[in-house]
């Protein structure tokens, strides 16, 4: 009998110690909503006690109730609260009887450290996901996957939570227990509801992560093909037109110019490698499409010490790898051109491919007045990539594109062709869970042929490369990185081809540089509130023969004449440029960014002419007559984020200034020139503004507003008698609006505006009269400007499937220039009117003229029809 009493006893204990225990756990599951992003421990405990009724007992003495947490605004558990106090405070918690005890931590030997490494990537393609963020839940420790997916995170043992998200994926939380390193791989949902929604880049993780970067700006496919299209497409440099610091020429080109420096300060890659010119048809068509990027990053400064020496901006430009699980076909039509792309695997999971082919279709609108006429574009776009093992990854990319205008009324074919080649060998290897490695081998060559069958004027650039980088995680606070690079560059500055000896052409010489540059880079998180950025370049710039070098005098005629012969070294550059920026972060949604750097560009394009587009491109080295051009830039700016108004609003203001910039004697003869160094003159540039950025993320209205105020200025010796003066593309004003309406789930619209003061040009300030003509007396250099320049595009596009499928079509419409703008690119003085009302330069010098001015534009409203397809 005792015995079965005693049995009872110690169940009721167990049951009554159990739902005890479970009452605890109850408690620490309830849910408590956090709706400020930055609060003191004192704070959180008495917003957990006014939710839950949870009492606290500790001891004000010795707990600092006044540290301060980051925590995101939503909903969390109590154990996750309380842990997340435990992590970032030395204080321990314990729940007896309904009342959490709050004490001290006792000095102990600090936990072990292990490292969750991996690569995230999208679940229905397999490509890689650049920037994803990979968070502590409930903290706001975490990182970012670099250029190819990869991330690293060191922390104490323990048992965490990870949030992974993507822009336009579905959020993923990975519980994981820490005991040992982890390799941690995972895939992410697309959120098509998302996609139809998003129009730009903007994630909240990463801005509470602090993870953004001064100047840079981050593009997506979705973001470029949402803007309204131009003929059947929306390329690359008509989307920088919307964006603050970034002004492109004028319709019709390619040029752009980024705060205050001059259009062949700018270096665009494409996987690592040059692209020497971004156009086709002269500018009206950029070479890149959105359809096969995944990423795109615009750096105004603070350019990575790893990415090359441009002085004004860096546009960096990821491929697709290639869908690694099915088959997928694009296609495009329009009046204007028409385009194509596969992609798929090779090997499921383990390698694919990626092909796009595109070409222009023009003849149906000058064949009838011009049947002899040969005009069109293409390029091919190839990419292949091979996951070797889980530690190596292979990728080979390859991009040609070529412009053509000739006409075949002779036999000699007169007319232009240039053509842009790059290839790129990448290696990725991990050598272990902290250390990250990619080594790349590339080329490019550009080239430049205006002639006819027997003779040709053609000017060449190209370079082959080595590049290896290393970056090694020390902890989610510490990532270092360095490496180094080796290029060769050969140039031609514009030679004839001809075939027969009976005339004496000159020919221009050739020239061949190598660089080799070092570099390394810090980035630490000393706080939660205070980042930084270090890092140094090095690079090491090198004329070699054969060639002829001429000197010139200060007039600048020819004083010595040097040959170099083989490959014998003539003049070496070295140059350190350091770079640093500085993040202080105010609130969660708050930072304040300060940036100063140097940098040196050795090669430059020679080009005289205001025009959109030029017919002669000659590029040169830095050497002995022309210095390598620097730039030393400072920056400072904020930046807020609105969550629940989705919107977030950047400012920036900068300084520039720039040595040893070009500009030519009047009336520069460029062509066929072996002295052409001698029409060169050099001077400074400097130039300064505030931009302003507001953009709204999320919602069926989505879009961004800039405006940016700025000014550049140049002092050149023996030009404009030695008196600073304005810079063709010194724009005061520059305003744009961007707006994207998602109407219904299958039909969009999007429009935007653009407005920019006009630039600066020279026109005569007099005439008089000279035999019966006038003839025109010019003043101070750029003493004029040309009209404002202003347009409104519109388009809309309708998804003709009722829902969502592999197979998927589209139909589009946009019209370029809606009020039909005359936008002019140029003035003339020279020309007369005749009876019949047309202008032309006069024939007759002894004949009484009278001047009148004319301007030149290059189109008005364009309309365009265009239909996609997806397989």
């Amino acid at each position: 009998m005792l015995k079965q009493q005693t049995k009872y006893i110690l169940v009721f204990i167990l049951l009554v110690s159990g739902f005890q225990s479970l009452c605890q756990n109850n408690a620490l599951l309830q849910k408590v909503k956090i709706s400020k992003q930055e609060l003191t421990v004192d704070e959180l405990i008495k917003e957990i006690h006014n939710q839950t009724g949870i009492n606290f007992s500790y001891n004000n003495q010795t707990i600092d109730v006044n540290h301060k947490l980051i925590i995101a605004e939503k909903e969390y558990t109590v154990k996750q609260l309380l842990d997340n106090i435990s992590r970032e405070t030395n204080i321990d918690y314990s729940l007896i009887e309904k009342q959490i005890i709050l004490k001290k931590r006792k000095k102990k030997q600090s936990k072990e450290k292990h490292t969750i490494s991996g690569i995230i990537r999208d679940k229905e393609t397999g490509e890689s996901l650049i920037g994803a963020t990979v968070l502590v839940d409930s903290s706001f420790t975490g990182t970012t996957t670099n250029s190819y997916g990869f991330f690293s995170l060191t922390l104490p043992e323990g048992n965490y939570i990870l949030r992974i998200s993507y822009i336009g994926y579905d959020l993923q939380n990975i519980k994981i227990s820490l005991d040992k390193n982890i390799v941690l791989n995972q895939n992410l949902q697309p959120d098509y509801n998302l996609l139809e929604e998003v129009i730009v880049e903007s994630k909240p993780e990463e801005e509470l992560l602090g993870t953004s970067q001064m100047s840079r700006l981050r593009l997506n496919p979705v973001d470029i093909g949402k803007l309204p299209e131009f003929a059947g497409e929306s390329g690359l440099v008509k989307s920088l037109q919307t964006l603050p610091g970034i002004e492109t020429h004028s319709d019709g080109s390619a040029f752009f110019f980024v705060r205050g420096g001059n259009k062949d300060q700018n270096l665009i890659l494409i996987d690592e490698a040059p692209v020497y010119n971004p156009a086709h048809l002269f500018g009206f068509y950029s070479v890149i499409i959105p359809e096969i990027t995944k990423d795109i990053r615009i750096y105004k400064s603070d350019i990575p010490v790893d990415e090359g020496d441009p002085l004004s901006s860096l546009i960096k430009i990821n491929t697709k790898d290639g869908n690694m699980n099915r088959f997928e076909a694009n296609g495009v039509l329009s009046p204007f051109l028409y385009r194509a792309s596969v992609e798929g695997p090779i090997v499921k999971d383990k390698s694919s491919f990626y092909t796009s082919f595109r070409h222009s279709n023009f003849k149906w609108i000058y064949k009838k007045y011009n049947p002899t006429l040969n005009l069109y574009f293409y390029d091919v776009n190839a990419k292949l990539n091979w996951q070797v093992n889980n530690n190596n990854r292979i990728y080979f990319s390859f991009y040609t594109g070529k412009d053509n205008l000739n006409n075949t009324a002779d036999s000699k074919q007169s007319g232009v062709v240039w053509t842009n080649l790059t290839s790129t060998f990448r290696w990725n290897h991990i050598f272990n869970n902290r250390l990250f490695s990619n080594l790349t081998i590339y080329g490019s060559s550009y080239k430049y042929d205006l002639g006819e069958r027997e003779t040709h004027w053609v000017s060449e650039i190209s370079n082959f490369s080595l590049k290896a980088d290393f970056t090694y995680f020390t902890s989610p606070d510490l990532t270092f990185k360095f490496g180094f690079s080796q290029t060769f560059h050969k140039f031609n500055p514009g030679n004839l081809t001809y075939d027969t000896s009976a005339y004496y052409i000159p020919k221009v010489p050739r020239n061949r540089s190598s660089k080799s540059a070092f570099y390394a880079n810090v980035e630490h998180k000393i706080s939660k509130k205070l980042s930084y950025r270090f890092g140094l370049r090095m690079p090491v710039w090198t004329n070699t023969g054969p060639t002829t070098v001429y000197s010139f005098d200060t007039n600048y005629l020819v004083k010595d004449t040097m040959v170099v012969t083989g490959k014998e070294s003539y003049i070496t550059f070295v140059n350190l440029d350091p770079r640093i920026s500085l993040k202080y972060r105010m609130s969660p949604s708050a930072s304040l960014m300060l940036s100063y750097g140097i940098y040196h560009q050795y090669i430059q394009m020679l080009s005289n002419s205001i025009g959109p587009f030029s017919s002669f491109e000659v590029w040169m080295p830095a050497g002995t007559n022309i210095k390598p051009q620097r730039a030393d830039q400072v920056a400072i700016g904020f930046e807020k984020l609105f969550s629940k108004l989705n919107l977030k609003f950047t400012t920036e203001a900068y300084y520039k200034y720039m040595q040893h910039q070009i500009e030519y004697e009047s009336h520069a003869n460029l062509l066929l020139n072996p002295l052409i160094e001698g029409e060169l003159r050099f001077g400074d540039t400097w130039s300064y503004g505030i931009e302003f950025f507001l953009k709204k993320t999320k919602g069926k209205l989505s879009g961004w507003i800039s405006y940016t105020y700025s000014r550049a200025f140049k002092k050149i010796k023996d030009v404009n008698s030695g008196k600073e003066f304005p810079a063709f593309y010194d724009r005061p004003n520059d305003f744009s609006v961007n707006l994207s309406y998602q109407l219904t789930e299958r039909f969009k619209m999007a429009a935007n505006w653009i407005y920019y003061t006009g630039s600066a040009i020279t026109t005569p300030i007099a005439f008089y009269d000279y035999n019966g003509n006038s003839v025109p007396v010019y003043g101070d250099k750029h003493n004029d400007r040309l009209p404002d320049y202003h347009r409104f595009d519109f388009s809309m596009e309708f998804r003709l499937n009722k829902q969502r499928r592999h197979f998927m079509h589209s139909l589009g419409f946009a019209l370029f220039n809606v009020y039909n703008r005359h936008n002019p690119v140029w003035y003339n003085t020279d020309k007369v009117e005749t009876k019949n009302g047309k202008f032309v330069v006069p024939a007759n010098l002894f004949g009484a003229r009278e001047y009148t001015t004319t301007q030149f534009y290059l189109m008005g409203a364009v309309p365009s029809l265009t239909y996609k397809l997806r397989l």
